[in-house]
């Protein structure tokens, strides 16, 4: 049987991993401590607060029917919330969420689907895979400590592109190309309060300000404690990306009380969250990278485009592809 090692339980590397587990033994590394990726849920004292992507939507046909299960189990759900728009901290536009395309969220937790994904694989989490080399025909791998993670056939990588662009040995073909894919960064803003804030919306479209989003978390479905989520424009995040995480926490405090026209800093609970690769151009050359000589693949949403269901596409179109080898 042909021995796989992912790198990354995200939606990617999970996708791969079970479609590749019907006729091979796989191994899913994971630095985290749990599967999700940048469908990210923190847990902060009694709040669940989603913190990366916030909800997604389901284009394909083969989207579709891989959410039909997970909707019908509970693990996934629409968020029909009040949306509203801000041009800068104008409020310009209000409306209900509903109709087509559904917003979809996880539940109880955004990363509680990836999660039920992962169930059944083999999964190594906090561990990450800092080191791979070829070795009489097979690829070793190491952690950050120089601690040898196994020798396998094929090597899928599924974090975002700079780290697999340093992951990937200089032999591996696709390696310059994976290297030319921009990724950017964004700063999350987690505040959780013991008590309702009435505001106008449940999630918010930001324009022309440094902050690009605001959602009240507590109003997806299955949710406890109000809590809101804030997300500063790629832009913004870029050019403050080595910046004191206090300063950008600071920052973003200003912002985001500037626009909702009170002081948001008097939350009970706060955290931000450093994303230095959380979204990607849209690409057009190919959902999947894939060397065959050195047996060695990639995949996730930057092949694509940076959502969720081009991370499931991506994963599901290479396995499809490396299933007609194996």
């Amino acid at each position: 049987m042909i021995d796989v090692a992912v790198i990354g339980a995200g939606l990617a590397g999970c996708t791969a991993a079970r479609h590749l587990s019907e006729i091979a033994k796989v191994k899913v590394f994971e630095k985290s401590k749990r599967p999700g990726g940048r469908i990210a849920t923190r847990f902060l004292c009694q709040h669940q607060i989603d913190h990366g992507a916030q909800f997604f939507t389901a284009r394909s046909p083969e989207f579709k029917d891989f959410l039909t299960p997970l909707v019908d189990a509970g693990c996934v759900a629409r968020w029909e919330g009040r949306f509203a728009e801000f041009d800068g901290a104008q409020l310009i536009r209000e409306t209900e969420w509903g109709g087509s395309p559904p917003h979809w969220v996880g539940t109880p937790t955004m990363s509680g689907f990836v999660e039920r994904l992962s169930n059944g694989l083999d999964c190594v989490f906090d561990v990450e895979v800092a080191r791979v080399e070829k070795e009489k025909g097979r690829w070793i791998l190491f952690d950050t400590q120089g601690n040898l993670l196994g020798d396998y056939d094929w090597i899928i990588l599924t974090a975002p592109a700079p780290q697999t662009h340093n992951l990937l040995p200089k032999e591996i073909s696709f390696k310059t190309q994976v290297g030319l894919i921009k990724m950017l960064g964004c700063y999350s803003l987690i505040l959780g309060y013991r008590h309702t804030v009435n505001l106008p919306f449940d999630a918010a479209l930001v324009k022309n300000a440094s902050i690009s989003w605001i959602s009240v978390n507590s109003s997806k479905p299955n949710r406890k404690n109000f809590s809101m989520l804030v997300h500063s424009t790629n832009k913004w995040a870029e050019q403050n990306m080595n910046t004191d995480l206090a300063k950008v926490q600071e920052k973003l405090f200003e912002f985001t009380s500037e626009i909702l026209g009170f002081n948001v800093k008097f939350a009970d609970y706060m955290e931000t969250k450093r994303w230095r690769f959380a979204n990607s151009i849209r690409q057009t050359d190919q959902p999947f990278f894939l060397d065959r000589s050195n047996q060695v693949a990639s995949c996730g949403d930057w092949c694509i485009r940076g959502r969720i269901e081009a991370a499931f596409l991506s994963a599901k179109k290479l396995a499809v592809e490396l299933l007609k080898d194996f």
